[in-house]
């Protein structure tokens, strides 16, 4: 490729009915400066694009990281919802057995009070049978001493024994 310099620097052979000397030289100088122009451009445009294409390929990476990372958050999101579920259920299902067993007892319980209930109401009919036995007896007994007829007895005998000590 040719450069500014060998543009500039270029010497051509003169003749008898060449071109104008100054004209070429000016015409030479003038194509050197815009090549240098083209040339540097040329440069900073494929600096440019190397830079954007750096960039493009660190962007792209990002990209597939970020699509990466959001797949990986779908997934986990996924997997904590599932296990959330799962967790819930088990719970759920723990929740019931426990309140299954807490009816059970308290079936037992209520078993066991109306049993109670019935044993104590079987002592205390038992126990009233008794009382009323023995106020039937303390009755008999207080008609038996209260009587007029052991009055008259208890009065008999008081004179009898005064009959005698006389």
């Amino acid at each position: 490729m040719i450069t500014a310099m060998e543009i500039r620097n270029q010497h051509f052979r003169k003749s008898i009915r060449g071109y104008s000397e100054e004209e070429v030289k000016n015409f030479l100088v003038n194509l050197a400066q815009d090549y240098e122009q083209l040339y540097s451009e040329n440069a900073q445009l494929k600096e440019s694009i190397q830079r954007l294409e750096y960039d493009l390929a660190k962007y792209r990476k990002l990209e597939e990281t970020m699509n990466n990372s959001l797949i990986l958050a779908q997934q986990t999101a996924e997997s904590v919802k599932a296990n959330a579920r799962k967790e819930a259920e088990l719970m759920k299902e723990e929740s019931k057995r426990r309140i299954n067993e807490i009816l059970t007892v308290y079936q037992e319980v209520i078993k066991r009070m109306n049993l109670f209930n019935v044993e104590m109401k079987a002592h205390i009919s038992s126990e009233m049978e008794m009382l009323d036995k023995s106020q039937k007896k303390i009755e008999d007994l207080s008609d038996f001493f209260f009587s007029k007829d052991l009055k008259d007895i208890m009065e008999n005998i008081e004179k009898v024994n005064i009959q005698e000590t006389e």
